[in-house]
């Protein structure tokens, strides 16, 4: 992993970005989140697991308190307990990174090579928030952020995690599509739970497919297209054809409900054979 952060004598920025490049040659930058962003996103998760919490109190003493309050007093600390340590680490495995804090501002927890978080390395990074969080107000976690200008508190530096901006890819318009895009059944992308991160390996090819070789391209392209190809019992011969489906149908789906959303309003340039 490069840093791509501006260089010079004054102390480190935090908002830094970093460039992480795939084994199939294809660069990403992400943007690291800073301080202020990720706070606003921790006082949403406090707010969810304060009420959830509450109302999960509430229901245990309806039920178990009038007879028996000690009893409802040790099930309520115990599900404190599950909510201060567990909160992050479910979501973060279940929302690939993100908790609802997160997810609201636009951030996610993923590895330093870009790839998303795996349960080992979100119980790591939680399980230090007792650090970070000391003396108060993480004041730790951000004295680390800035000194190290890295924006990655104690936790994020242990389990070798960070956590960016995410921000959708937006197909304002297609690249050239160098052959004949193969249609793909309706929902096939998500069943095989194609992600964004997947749809810029994508649209990276066809942007830089100029610069490979026919060999090298269909290699990367057997590659990026090879879930699909197995899952529609095609031939590798048909990888190119395969991705350049992918991109139209993504265009498709993001020039409607959701393209009007997002200001996309360009038609995809028609399919040729164009090198």
């Amino acid at each position: 992993m490069t840093t791509a952060a501006d260089k010079s004598e004054s102390p480190p920025l935090v908002h830094s970005h970093v460039s992480v490049e795939t084994p199939e040659q294809i660069q990403f930058t992400f943007e690291l989140a800073g301080t202020s962003v990720r706070m606003v996103a921790y006082l949403i998760d406090f707010v969810i697991r304060f009420f959830g919490t509450l109302v999960i109190g509430i229901l245990i003493f309806s039920l178990t308190g009038f007879a028996s309050p000690e009893f409802g007093y040790g099930l309520v600390m115990v599900v404190m307990f599950a909510a201060e340590w567990g909160y992050y680490t479910l979501f973060e495995w279940l929302l690939k990174g993100a908790t609802p804090g997160k997810r609201m501002m636009g951030l996610r927890v993923v590895r330093t090579d870009g790839v998303p978080v795996d349960v080992v390395r979100s119980v790591l990074r939680n399980l230090l928030r007792a650090a970070d969080i000391f003396p108060m107000a993480y004041g730790t976690g951000i004295l680390v952020m800035f000194f190290t200008g890295t924006s990655r508190r104690l936790g994020d530096l242990a389990a070798d995690t960070m956590v960016i901006r995410e921000e959708p890819v937006r197909l304002r318009e297609l690249p050239k599509l160098p052959h004949e895009a193969i249609e793909l059944p309706q929902g096939l992308l998500r069943e095989v739970r194609f992600r964004e991160r997947d749809l810029q390996l994508v649209d990276g090819f066809f942007r830089r497919y100029h610069l490979f070789s026919p060999d090298r391209a269909q290699e990367l392209a057997e590659i990026l297209a090879g879930p699909i190809l197995e899952r529609l019992g095609r031939k590798k011969g048909d990888a190119i054809g395969v991705l350049a489906g992918i991109l139209l149908a993504e265009n498709e789906l993001r020039t409607s409900w959701y393209g009007r959303m997002s200001a996309i309003s360009r038609p995809p340039p028609p399919v040729g054979n164009a090198r």
